[in-house]
């Protein structure tokens, strides 16, 4: 498998700013090492992930929002369970990365959701099968 262009270097540079990052099967998994942790996160925060194409560029911003989000703990509870993100995403004017996905347990996060909803990426909901799909025009169907 083909890996990014100086991932190694790359790898280094993400840690020197306070992340633990690795990349396996076009899947970078993210966390923050523990020098960037606050009192409040812990060693149980989920790993971040995100699926990227080969040679697709990396911000390290986006990826440290990314991670950011992962950590999130309410005092009461609440957690972030999951983090991962959509191959579009990047860096968030809010301090989340557009293109983020987040699961979470016991709250809502407004900041989340951002205000570039559907920027590049959609999901449209269909009773089909992949063979009815395919043998129709997009134009016949009625969503």
């Amino acid at each position: 498998m083909q890996q990014p262009k100086n991932l190694n270097r790359l790898l280094r540079a993400l840690s020197r700013q306070g992340l633990d990052v690795s990349y396996s099967n076009k899947v970078y998994s993210i966390s923050l090492n523990s020098s960037l942790k606050e009192h409040w996160q812990d060693a149980s925060a989920p790993t971040a992930e995100v699926l990227l194409p080969e040679d697709f560029p990396v911000e390290a911003k986006a990826l440290k929002q990314l991670a950011n989000l992962a950590n999130v703990r309410h005092p009461q509870g609440g957690c972030v369970c999951r983090a991962c993100a959509t191959p579009d995403f990047h860096p968030g004017d809010a301090g989340v990365a557009i293109g983020s996905i987040v699961e979470t347990a016991g709250m809502v996060i407004p900041a989340a959701t951002g205000s570039d909803i559907n920027c590049g990426m959609r999901l449209h909901v269909a009773d089909l099968s992949i063979e009815q799909f395919l043998s129709q025009s997009i134009l016949d169907f009625r969503f």
